[in-house]
């Protein structure tokens, strides 16, 4: 092939040899940038495939989480209207005239220390590997990198109320109510059961409905969950965003699929 290369150009003249030799590097040129042309799409495309994996795996784990949103949300606002039901009980001279027995009550009082617990093993990943930075859609990456924020002040917002739940609701309870009587009225454990039967210690009800100490704490403890509510439900807003916007931009995705394996439950 050199010899016959040798040749051609021993018999060209030398314009014929500059038209030969641009035509040689025009072809160099032109395979050097259709190598490059293949090598960035071969690129581009491995990208899209990882952006299209972080993303449904993220939609799966913000699905896992809204579970546990709705739990937390749920178990908040049972927990403020019962709060409201015994303070329109309380007062100096009242008694406990409702139907509804107080150690009902007084259990949802007393376990009312529920936090939300998110999975953010993906998120996580996506934030602290850089893979954030190769999400094309900016509303989404926003979105996304808004959420460590958001999650870190409600579980720093719950973790504060649980704190005053420990040190001082509940031993004001333990001075003033037979605790060992509401532990009847629901079972929160799959394996064990909760009911440890009733107390034989002697205490009227009205004690603590006329107790000022008592209004108070129920009064702060709903002015707590009330703002941790709000929190959440903004939380849970965000999150919907980012589902409808990742099969907006999977349109092909079933998502319903998607969504089987997700790991379900709760725990306060």
């Amino acid at each position: 092939m050199r010899f016959k290369r040798f040749n051609i150009f021993m018999n060209l003249n030398t314009k014929n040899y500059l038209r030969y030799a641009v035509g040689e590097i025009l072809l160099v040129v032109v395979g050097i940038l259709i190598a490059l042309q293949v090598n960035n799409w071969n690129e581009e495309r491995k990208l899209k495939l990882s952006e299209k994996k972080v993303l449904l795996s993220f939609y799966n784990e913000v699905s896992n989480n809204l579970n546990s949103l709705k739990t937390s949300i749920d178990e908040k606002k049972t927990i403020i209207k019962i709060n409201k039901e015994i303070l329109n009980k309380t007062s100096p001279n009242s008694n406990w005239n409702s139907n509804v027995k107080l150690d009902s009550l007084m259990y949802y009082f007393t376990v009312s220390g529920w936090i939300y617990v998110s999975d953010n093993g993906v998120l996580n990943e996506l934030v602290n590997s850089g893979q954030l930075n190769d999400i094309e859609n900016n509303k989404i990456k926003s979105l996304i990198a808004s959420l460590p924020q958001q999650i870190n002040q409600i579980t720093e917002e719950d973790r504060l109320y649980r704190d005053d739940l420990h040190q001082y609701f509940l031993p004001f309870l333990g001075k003033n109510y037979r605790l060992r009587n509401i532990t009847s009225y629901r079972e929160l454990y799959a394996y064990n059961k909760s009911d440890l039967g009733n107390s034989k210690h002697e205490l009227n009800d009205r004690k603590i409905i006329n107790s000022l100490e008592f209004e108070n704490i129920l009064t702060i403890q709903a002015i707590w969950i009330k703002f941790s509510i709000e929190m959440c439900e903004n939380l849970r807003i965000k999150y919907l965003s980012l589902q409808d916007l990742i099969e907006k931009k999977y349109p092909e995705v079933n998502f319903n699929e998607v969504s089987q394996n997700i790991e379900s439950g709760f725990w306060g």
